[in-house]
């Protein structure tokens, strides 16, 4: 049986439009229906029920993700030094070693990553074991390839024949920038820099054949629900801010909702645990006790 999931909040930003006391009705994985307030009477009887007064509610945003060199960020490595620490590694190691990224960059309100990573076995893994939506893009210096993947390339790697190319904290696709915080340390900081989110977010999707990006019927469903009821993002509902504006408040992400799938709810990733931190961690420790 396919869960249905009700959300409503005093502010639903579609991509297109913004409803004052909205609410966004979902059921396998796909938006139903989207409107203002009252709530169709059937739709109220759904499995779950999310967001209410004092949220805002925005389309879940597609970003790169660097999210296998997680722990070796701190040494700022390039791409062909990136790669060269994916080649080092299987798959599995790979998908454990993303946890932590996948996590911030969950809480921070993306729900499709194109993951950075030697093949599309990594993302095969993070989709099955969180869920979500990956992407994978293949550094070209690592000589590797595959169906249904992008090539990526820049900062040591050839960008010729890439379909993104990394420039200075930016993915760069054709003339056009789009959002990459494959640098950052934290996503919603890295924000803070890049001018357009949302539109880079689009732009990205649109590059690379990615679907949704709205919240409109029949789309897939990729939903972030913000905490709006105290600080940093109180009093946000009563105005009607920019999308860029929403992701950049910093406030709370209670509920992501990706496919028919809550990997968010009550401000807590329900598939990312400590557990998994601990074992990132125990495992990080030790690679790089070897490389010294």
């Amino acid at each position: 049986m396919s869960v249905d999931v009700l959300v409503t909040a005093s502010i639903v930003y579609t991509g297109d439009r913004v409803l004052r006391d909205g609410y966004v009705y979902i059921k396998g994985g796909r938006i139903v229906d989207v409107g203002d307030a009252p709530v169709p009477e059937e739709y109220t009887y759904a499995t779950l029920v999310l967001g209410g007064e004092g949220r805002i509610a925005a389309p879940g945003l597609a970003a790169y993700v660097d999210a296998p060199a997680y722990p070796i960020r701190g040494l700022k490595p390039n791409l062909a030094e990136r790669a060269k620490f994916y080649g080092r590694l299987d798959a599995e190691s790979l998908a454990l070693l993303s946890l932590p990224a996948v996590y911030e960059a969950h809480m921070a309100g993306v729900s499709t990553l194109v993951i950075e990573a030697p093949s599309k076995a990594v993302a095969i893994d993070l989709a099955s074991r969180i869920g979500g939506y990956y992407l994978t893009a293949i550094p070209t210096c690592s000589g590797a390839a595959g169906e249904g993947t992008v090539s990526v390339g820049g900062d040591g790697c050839p960008e010729e024949g890439a379909n993104l190319v990394l420039v200075g904290g930016e993915v760069k696709i054709g003339r056009s920038r789009v959002l990459g915080a494959y640098s950052a340390l934290n996503y919603r900081a890295a924000w803070t820099s890049v001018p357009r989110i949302y539109e880079g977010s689009l732009s990205l999707r649109e590059a690379l054949g990615i679907p949704g990006g709205r919240i409109e019927k029949g789309a897939r469903a990729e939903v972030v629900v913000y905490d709006a009821r105290r600080p940093p993002g109180m009093l946000a509902d009563l105005y009607e801010l920019s999308l860029d504006e929403v992701y950049r408040l910093g406030a709370p992400v209670e509920s992501l909702i990706v496919g028919d799938e809550v990997l968010v709810d009550g401000g807590e990733h329900l598939r990312i645990t400590t557990r998994h931190f601990n074992e990132v961690r125990r495992f990080a420790s030790s690679l790089l006790s070897r490389s010294r």
